[in-house]
């Protein structure tokens, strides 16, 4: 019994030192992204009650409700996040509570064992043993060891009742932390309802702006300008290539590109699974019946469709533009880029690479008059080319 007290002793010890490892997730650092993100999303809707003329209330007014709509999806994330961690942290104590439980049936066991063991010495009989003893050095030897037993019964009472309070305590953290799970649960289904409701809005928005023939016709001329600002960021980006800072593997990566992005031609896979909308080149308005100079492709598809990376590359930029909304750009080397337009999610980080196939982000309407819909377009030495020429055909 002695070896067996002595193995749980030692067990007792290593239980406790890995749980104090266990740590409780850093929430800080998130709620403080939520409340940032939270008093963005208020001063663009002060911002939206603001405005000088009809045409810039509108234009305006979707641009805004679009910023809004990312960064209430990015609110969602960071509540999916967060009640990740909880579950995470919540199976951890419900180990914890398992073993506590495991080790509290095994102390009482013990203890139980002893309970037994002390009542053959009960009071008036525990020194019959001096009794049966040969010698000096007999009478010593077991004086020891029941002052060694005496301490071991008392180091399991004790163990029994600091594990029984653990116990408690760790069922009372467990049904906090699922409290706390089902206030994220209740929070990120607020923010899904926030998010419906500016959709409406925006939709309104863009509602009114159709009907008006010329706020529209401005607006498309602003459309117009949208494609000339992109090739000055396009020229832009490349100009700048050479500063750029990049980890050293994902700048041997993108070196290792060099030459074999113009070998694709024609073998490309498609951004996205979807229907073309508009093809390369001059295209007409149905309301308008004006002609436009499309620089790239639309794909009409549904909203939260994946968006994939055509080929291998680095993300170059990631930003919203009037017009184009949420924007990704894929720097391919050799002056190759590709660009993913109207996106509602963004996966991705600035300076990551990229394999071609790799989720980029989701379909969706930021900166469209047209719903949801993905805008690709292919640029080599500064100048658009037609993605038809270099995708897989159909």
């Amino acid at each position: 019994m002695r070896n067996r007290i002595s193995i749980l002793l030692l067990l007792f010890f290593f239980f406790h030192l890995a749980v104090a490892q266990l740590k409780e997730p850093k929430v800080n650092e998130m709620q403080q992204q939520l409340q940032s993100i939270q008093e963005e999303i208020s001063q663009l809707e002060k911002q939206l009650k603001t405005g000088d003329n009809q045409l810039k209330v509108e234009t305006k007014s979707i641009e805004n409700v679009d910023k809004q709509i990312t960064l209430t999806h990015n609110k969602i994330s960071i509540y999916g996040e967060k009640i990740q961690n909880q579950k995470l942290w919540i199976s951890k104590l419900e180990r914890q509570i398992d073993s506590l439980q495991n080790k509290i049936i095994t102390w009482q066991e013990i203890f139980k064992q002893q309970l037994v063991f002390a009542y053959k010495y009960q009071r008036g009989k525990r020194y019959n043993w001096i009794f049966g003893v040969s010698g000096l050095n007999d009478l010593f030897i077991k004086y020891h060891y029941f002052r060694k037993v005496t301490t071991a019964e008392r180091s399991v009472f004790e163990g029994l009742q600091r594990s029984t309070i653990e116990l408690n305590a760790k069922e009372k953290t467990l049904e906090n932390e699922i409290a706390v799970t089902q206030e994220y649960l209740l929070a990120a289904t607020r923010e899904e309802e926030n998010l419906n409701q500016k959709r409406v809005v925006k939709s309104q928005v863009i509602s009114r702006l159709k009907q008006n023939k010329t706020l529209l016709s401005q607006a498309l001329k602003e459309k117009k300008e949208s494609y000339t600002k992109l090739k000055n960021i396009l020229a832009s980006l490349e100009k700048s290539r050479p500063n750029r800072q990049l980890k050293v593997d994902t700048q041997i990566k993108w070196e290792k590109l060099s030459g074999n992005f113009s070998k694709n031609k024609g073998k490309l896979n498609w951004p996205v699974e979807g229907k073309l909308l508009h093809g390369f080149g001059r295209y007409k308005n149905p309301e308008l019946k004006t002609i436009l100079n499309n620089t790239g492709i639309d794909l009409k598809a549904s909203r939260g469709t994946d968006v994939r990376c055509i080929f291998p590359g680095v993300i170059s930029l990631i930003t919203y533009m009037s017009g184009f909304g949420n924007m990704v750009i894929v720097d391919h080397n050799d002056g190759y880029y590709s660009v993913y337009a109207h996106l509602d999610e963004v996966f991705i980080s600035a300076g990551e690479f990229v394999e071609g196939g790799n989720r980029i982000g989701s379909v969706g309407e930021s900166g469209s008059l047209e719903g949801p819909k993905l805008h690709f377009e292919i640029y080599g030495n500064n100048q658009t080319l037609n993605p038809l020429e270099w995708l897989k055909k159909k």
